[in-house]
């Protein structure tokens, strides 16, 4: 067998692969499910997984002997999964509830002295720009923003020009919510490292959509979300800190159990030190159970691979429609494809797609771009991604038929 049958037999071989997996994820069926970029669709394991423990602590009491070790030893075991998926250490990983809670401990962890400089640039999640304008307010740091557009362009070069000797950070994402362009975090962190700064990065939709090997990036800090492409339960995330930099960043908060192992109140050399607050334990489990259905069931390399190839397929369709503008930059993205309907806000696009069986996002966040968004997971087929192509051309010919009416 070869030439197209061989095609044929791959293109079956996906299909049945995703319909296989759909299986796991009882909302692919409700909707047509392109928000993975709010959040993911849940699976069937991770519910059956948190109701079984939550079931074990409602009817064997929620403090036993072995429970306090039990729940140090679950949390590790996460934090190593976590480093062996991503390419770090189990060290250098801390348990978050989410991708801000990740960025706050960072950047609120620097020894800032007023003066010092952030760089950061226009396309950035609040998230980012709220704890960075937290920094201004109090500590008198400097935030210098680089316009990069829709992210398409030499980023690197648009953000260097901003780097002084008093830059201490470039915070930046690894994947634009409001873009989907994908930021070249290896160069921006050898730029970062010869002006002597950090790279820190909000991995919100970076983890689940695009690949990385986090000691090979060269980036200091990856905050990330489990809700978002990594389907995981609400109040889940992770954030990576170089080990390198982990004596630069103070905890802000220091917990329970977050002491030394010789008794005085000095934190941790290990990255769990920045972790805030208590877990709920079948939340952890849960999140635990799902990154390992990603490895080993999903595979993380046929993920990325796949969600990029829908998230080009999505753009090369929309871009050819009458009316709809798409601001993606198609060289530089994986999943994530922002456009505009003309005459329709993004939020009627949303919408009106919704009652189509279509559910998508927008960004509407000032000042960043105002876009409809449609965030390609690995369980879409590509029927779906061809469906949506033609509800949102329908939408774009609804809509000219209105504006024409009225002039």
């Amino acid at each position: 067998m070869g030439g197209l049958e061989d095609h044929v037999a791959v293109a079956v071989g996906i299909d049945a692969k995703v319909l296989a997996l759909r299986e796991q994820l009882p909302a692919t069926s409700q909707t047509m499910y392109l928000n993975a970029g709010t959040n993911g669709p849940l699976p069937t394991i991770a519910i059956e997984t948190l109701e079984a423990a939550a079931r074990t602590e409602l009817d064997a009491g929620r403090i036993r002997p072995g429970v306090y070790e039990g729940a140090f030893q679950r949390n590790q075991r996460v934090r190593d999964l976590i480093a062996e998926i991503y390419g770090a250490d189990g060290s250098e990983i801390a348990l978050t509830h989410s991708t801000i809670e990740g960025l706050n401990a960072a950047l609120m962890g620097i020894r800032w002295q007023a003066g010092d400089e952030v760089v950061t640039t226009s396309l950035e999640h609040p998230g980012v720009f709220n704890p960075l304008g937290l920094l201004a307010f109090r500590q008198g740091v400097v935030v210098r923003t680089a316009d990069i557009g829709n992210g398409g362009g030499d980023v690197v070069s648009q953000i260097a020009v901003l780097l002084t000797p008093r830059t201490r950070a470039v915070v930046i994402s690894h994947v634009q919510w409001s873009s989907g362009a994908i930021m070249p975090l290896a160069e921006l962190a050898d730029l970062a490292h010869r002006h002597h700064a950090m790279l820190i990065v909000d991995a919100a939709q970076g983890a689940g959509q695009a690949p990385i090997n986090l000691h090979a990036s060269g980036v200091d800090v990856y905050a990330l979300s489990g809700q978002k492409w990594l389907c995981g339960p609400e109040a889940s995330g992770a954030l990576y800190v170089r080990k390198s930099r982990i004596p630069d960043i103070a905890p802000t908060y220091v917990r329970y159990a977050q002491s030394c192992s010789d008794g005085f109140i000095v934190p941790p050399s290990a990255a769990y030190r920045y972790e805030i607050g208590e877990f709920y334990g079948p939340a952890v489990l849960a999140f635990e159970r799902v990154l390992l259905w990603l490895r080993d069931d999903v595979g993380f390399d046929w993920l990325h691979a796949r969600v990029a190839e829908l998230g080009r397929r999505a753009w090369d369709q929309l871009s050819n429609l009458p009316g709809v503008t798409v601001t993606t930059p198609r060289d530089v993205m994986a999943g994530l494809v922002c456009f505009t309907v003309y005459g329709l806000t993004v939020q009627e696009v949303a919408v009106k797609l919704y009652e189509r069986g279509i559910t998508i996002r927008y960004v509407a966040y000032a000042p960043g771009p105002t876009v409809a968004r449609a965030a390609c997971g690995w369980w879409n087929t590509e029927d779906e991604i061809d469906a949506l192509a033609v509800a949102v051309g329908e939408l774009a010919v609804e809509a000219a038929a209105t504006t024409a009416a009225a002039a």
